[in-house]
């Protein structure tokens, strides 16, 4: 990689916030929308002659159906050769992708949205009608002066689906949401829905919307104050590292953002223990630790904090140039805090240096020299640990 390349890569940051695409605006008469379906009820009618589409779906069986509609999206998609003199541009030409104009006006993308917002709508409103019965707690009257609460069953008519989809109408329109029209009518609460907004689209599977809504809207709200534009981010990558963000203080947490980058999430997985041993760290230290603090043992960690942050630094970088990919191994092994690390970092504290750049060529000659018994070291550690059963287990054995 040459200097510039070098340079040009240290400039980049490490994280860039996420931005999504709102489905495109579809606005159009009643006449092109009436020639909008007539395309596409030709369409389903040449996949079926041409035994590529279930000849027995009508029109109605498709938008009645995600899975039907998902399906003809596809199907198209695999076929577009066989509408080469029926969809067209305004020249006349054939349209193979999904942003260009054709003849009435309209993209493929918006033809998709009218398509798929129709489809969530009937699958919305599916249920609304029906009579259900619903338990709700209300107060009554408990002797003279004192009430208590009950919890009633009352009979009401089902009005959600309709709601839901007039507050979703604006983000849904892409065809990877067909499978996620149950999730968000029964299961995403509209106090989540506020807090999200249009950031409910980088949510793509079903999976991790439910580990969105697991967590409090309210928890929420304070993630997307203390992360700003990096809270799709936080939302694309699961909700695992939501309580990790909550822990810190606003400014730490971009620090620790800005120092880790997309891998802050990883840090922010870890669990409290590790986090009570990085209360004491300050900008410069996470700065120089990066994303060694998503796999670092906390008692490692606490040695490697007796060091001066030049000198912290240097043993950093020469553990990463001596160990590469394993770095990670190595310094998550906690075992070889006291063995290993304890009286390497003492021998670094003390060792003679007229500069940083003499302690790094000593720091580096001297991990590289111990790299074979580190190794050796951190593989029985492990084997020690895999033969042994954890704390708990060996008590209840007791």
């Amino acid at each position: 990689m040459s200097e510039d390349e070098l340079e040009e890569k240290s400039k980049k940051p490490l994280i860039e916030a996420i931005s999504i695409v709102l489905p495109p605006n579809v606005s159009v008469d009643k006449q092109v929308k009436a020639q909008i379906i007539q395309g596409v009820k030709a369409a389903i009618a040449l996949l079926q002659e041409s035994d590529l589409l279930n000849r027995d779906w009508s029109f109605d069986d498709i938008l009645n159906e995600p899975q039907n509609l998902k399906h003809l999206f596809q199907v198209y998609r695999d076929n577009m050769d066989l509408f080469s003199e029926t969809v067209v541009d305004k020249a006349g030409d054939p349209i193979v992708d999904e942003v260009t104009e054709t003849a009435c006006g309209v993209t493929l993308q918006q033809v998709q949205k009218l398509l798929v917002s129709t489809a969530a709508r009937r699958f919305f409103i599916r249920n609304d009608g029906e009579i259900v019965t619903k338990k709700q707690k209300k107060k009554v009257k408990s002797m003279i002066f004192f009430t208590k609460e009950v919890t009633v069953s009352k009979k009401v008519r089902l009005k959600e689906g309709a709601k839901k989809f007039d507050a979703m109408r604006r983000v849904i329109g892409f065809d990877w949401q067909l499978d996620l029209l149950e999730f968000y009518r029964d299961h995403l609460p509209y106090a989540h829905l506020l807090v999200l907004n249009d950031d409910v689209l980088v949510i793509q599977d079903e999976a991790a919307g439910h580990a969105v809504v697991e967590v409090h809207h309210e928890d929420f709200k304070k993630v997307k104050e203390a992360v700003g534009v990096y809270f799709r981010n936080v939302v694309a990558h699961g909700a695992d590292a939501i309580p990790g963000i909550l822990y810190w203080r606003k400014d730490l947490v971009m620090s620790f953002i800005k120092a880790m980058g997309e891998k802050a999430w990883d840090f922010f997985k870890r669990d409290k223990s590790f986090f009570d041993h990085c209360t004491e760290l300050d900008n410069a230290r996470i700065g120089i630790y990066g994303d060694t603090l998503t796999y670092i043992a906390q008692e490692n960690l606490t040695e490697m904090n007796r060091l001066n942050l030049d000198r912290l630094d240097g043993t950093l970088i020469a553990f990463r140039e001596t160990f590469g990919d394993k770095v990670n191994e190595i310094l998550g092994e906690p075992m070889l805090a006291v063995d290993i690390l304890r009286p390497t970092v003492d021998s670094f504290i003390h060792l003679e240096a007229k500069d940083n750049e003499q302690f790094n060529i000593g720091c580096r000659a001297a991990v590289h020299s111990l790299k074979d018994e580190i190794l050796t070291f951190a593989a029985e550690a492990r084997k020690k640990r895999v033969s042994q059963p954890p704390e708990d287990e060996a008590e209840n054995d007791a």
